[in-house]
């Protein structure tokens, strides 16, 4: 499918990419979101009354419905664990975007889990041919709730029952993250240990087989993403010539080949990373991270410089509104073939402030557009809006996400349920 970048590109007099580059470099579109002024308030649609925090949504979410998958049980469903350390699997309705049941208890898959501030992070989803399992921290049961009680522990189902358990070695360690390719046939995680001194990845088709990833010096055991289609991780890290982490740059690791390579060089310090292939331009690699402490997103694209060289260049730029400067949970989705990022917008400069009230905001990555907006816009209706998650139904991108009446100084802040947003993006093409 063609994208409007390159359609505008084919009705305009042709440039070469070098100069693309130069272009690009000299004027990336720097898009001010304090220019977009949102009318009326913007509706947010309850979806549940429970607590269900840090819940991850099966590949169902990309909008392609598979109801013979995983033994006849979808793909439609979402995965958390709550408060008392069960965790749970729940559906969700492809046309109306309702959780089933509201709860999210449809089916009680193991106990003695991790919270997800526990370590940071709850179940994770790991797509391949053999079906869609679970990765999680777990505790060993009738011990204490420790860093050396827990370990990595891996839920699959065998003939439409799950089996969950321990993977071997794994204990002192936590926040597993899976790879999400259909096609794999030896799907990968990765973890940290729970000091955060050293991270490590295993195959799939050896599970006990525990290898080394050597990148600890550079990230003290931050977040990292696995790049789809791919079997390398993307990170922010502090080079080996610098010693402020205020300057931080993303890194890319391959855990095949074993080569680390630097994507960004300049000084302004980065935080977090996505990479994906961006329909736009014909499927290619970018990735985005967060800059000028968290109060820009930048989308990267590897294109030749003035000598040819391919180097990772910024293409878009995007500011945020003053009064809601600061960005966390960036995320990526792609939809009738474009990309587009969705974030929490604070005045908090702390990620994790709970007395400050916050909103949600979306883009494109287009520099030709100026498509920032925002999804809600309530102020008379003071919430945290925290952790959003896409998910594409029959009526298009939903944003979820867990809302809480702010703390005070008297009370922590309060559970308000599961909410969700339309991106008005609208339904899903046929290929």
């Amino acid at each position: 499918m063609s994208s409007r970048f390159g359609e505008r590109s084919a009705a305009a007099p042709r440039m070469s990419s070098a100069a693309l580059a130069r272009r690009l470099v000299a004027g990336a579109m720097l898009i001010s979101a304090s220019a977009v002024h949102a009318q009326g308030v913007l509706p947010e649609v309850q979806v549940s009354k429970s607590d269900i925090p840090d819940y991850e949504f099966d590949w169902g979410r990309n909008g392609v419905m598979c109801p013979t998958c995983n033994f006849n049980t979808g793909n439609a469903r979402f995965a958390f664990s709550d408060v008392d350390g069960k965790l749970w699997l729940g559906y969700v309705d492809f046309q109306t975007g309702a959780f089933l049941p509201p709860d999210g208890h449809a089916v009680l898959i193991d106990t003695n889990t991790a919270a997800a501030t526990d370590f940071g992070n709850g179940p994770e989803w790991m797509s391949s041919t053999a079906g869609s399992q679970l990765v999680y921290t777990k505790y060993r049961p009738g011990e204490p709730h420790s860093d050396q009680s827990a370990g990595i522990a891996m839920a699959t189902m065998v003939n439409g029952a799950w089996s969950a358990g321990f993977l071997s070695d794994a204990l002192a360690c936590a926040s597993p993250a899976g790879t999400l390719d259909l096609s794999d046939t030896a799907p990968r995680i990765n973890y940290v240990t729970t000091d955060k001194s050293k991270l490590y990845w295993r195959s799939m088709a050896q599970p006990d087989v525990e290898h080394d990833l050597p990148i600890n010096q550079l990230t003290d055991g931050n977040s990292r993403r696995w790049v789809p289609g791919t079997r390398s991780i993307i990170f922010q890290g502090t080079p080996t010539d610098s010693t402020d982490r205020l300057k931080d740059q993303v890194f890319l690791y391959d855990t095949d080949s074993g080569v680390l390579q630097q994507l960004t060089f300049d000084p302004n310090g980065k935080l977090g990373a996505m990479m994906w292939r961006a329909p736009e331009y014909n499927n290619e690699y970018v990735f985005f991270t967060m800059a000028s402490f968290r109060r820009q997103l930048l989308v990267y694209r590897k294109l030749p410089d003035a000598n040819g060289v391919m180097r990772w260049t910024v293409i878009k730029s995007i500011d945020t509104p003053s009064a809601l400067p600061y960005i966390w949970s960036p995320e990526a989705f792609v939809h009738n073939g474009r990309s587009y990022i969705f974030m929490q917008l604070s005045a908090s400069s702390k990620f994790w402030d709970r007395t400050v009230p916050n909103q949600l905001a979306i883009t494109g990555i287009d520099p030709l557009h100026v498509d920032f907006r925002m999804l809600t816009n309530d102020s008379q209706t003071p919430r945290l809006r925290l952790d959003p998650e896409y998910f594409i139904t029959a009526q298009g991108p939903f944003i979820y996400y867990n809302r809480l009446i702010p703390e005070t100084a008297t009370r922590p802040a309060l559970n308000d349920g599961v909410w969700r947003v339309d991106t008005k993006l609208g339904p899903r093409k046929s290929d």
